[in-house]
């Protein structure tokens, strides 16, 4: 894992972190994303390339150069957001304990962490942003296979690519469609198959699917799930480097995709207490409105 912590406890404690962090901000794989353990201050500016649909080829007439343009933009993204998360521990209770206290105290921070940024993500999915629903307003139990071949309908009436198209969808959504029958039998019988043993669904009428439990209940919006290609939301992540001398402190980051977050360890000797702070230095805007398809509920 690379990251620049010196002391082997905080980097076990960074490793146990880590995963928390990453897991939940998986449906950023669905979003135009530039992440790096770069150090960068609050209000630097990154740029995030979108990519849309290309040109028409043609017949050559010649010219190999002609007809080249794709549909690609590189937009700016402000790191306007700094969100963190501190857990602590007396030095008496990291004493007398037999395990390591802080990992799961960090690790169940990361994970706080990287919901609510999540969710603050997810605050520019907007009519305003966005346009009409995908579909009529909808319960969780009306969601099946059918309601997602309309919302696919959608898209391609948009003119959304069809390539890297994924479907994002609050957790009582995406549970009714691991009842529905069409998607229940897509699936090897086997109780192996991820359908039933990890409740999964990788892809389904086009779409890689994420869930998250984030979404419906805070959404000012109604908002219970979106269709999205990459162009539709561009989102950057830094690395916040420290002002002030903490006991550690440093970037941690995931080797596959460039997502990091910032670890602070430091004492208070009046209180005798340890303390962990996470923090995550972000921003995020609207790309193409084409790209992107909402769905709310009733």
């Amino acid at each position: 894992m690379p990251n620049t912590l010196t002391n082997l406890k905080d980097i076990r404690v960074a490793q146990t972190a880590l995963p928390a962090f990453t897991d939940e901000l998986l449906p950023f794989g669905a979003f135009s994303t530039n992440f790096s353990p770069d150090a960068a201050e609050k209000g630097d500016t990154v740029r995030v390339p979108l990519v849309g649909a290309p040109s028409k080829s043609g017949e050559f007439a010649g010219d190999y150069t002609a007809n080249s343009d794709s549909a690609v933009a590189s937009v700016p993204v402000t790191l306007s957001r700094h969100f963190f998360k501190t857990v602590h521990v007396t030095a008496r209770e990291l004493a007398e304990t037999a395990f390591g206290v802080l990992e799961p105290l960090a690790e169940a921070a990361a994970r706080q962490l990287a919901l609510d940024v999540l969710l603050d993500v997810f605050s520019v999915v907007t009519a305003a942003n966005y346009g009409a629903p995908a579909v009529p307003a909808i319960g969780p139990t009306a969601f099946d296979y059918k309601r997602v071949l309309s919302v696919r309908e959608a898209c391609g009436a948009a003119k959304m690519p069809s390539d890297r198209r994924a479907l994002i969808l609050d957790a009582g959504y995406y549970t009714n469609l691991l009842a529905d029958d069409v998607v229940a039998k897509a699936f090897n019988i086997s109780l192996s198959g991820p359908a039933v043993e990890q409740s999964r669904i990788k892809r389904l009428a086009g779409f890689e699917l994420y869930e998250t439990g984030v979404i419906a209940p805070s959404h000012a919006e109604k908002l219970v799930g979106f269709a999205v290609h990459p162009s539709a939301i561009a989102v950057a992540v830094r690395y916040l480097v420290p002002a002030a001398r903490y006991d550690e402190a440093g970037a941690v980051t995931d080797p596959a995709t460039g997502l990091t977050f910032g670890y602070l360890r430091f004492s208070d000797t009046k209180s005798n207490k340890i303390y962990v702070t996470v923090e995550c230095l972000y921003g995020f805007t609207v790309g193409r409105a084409d790209g992107l398809k909402r769905l709310v509920k009733p």
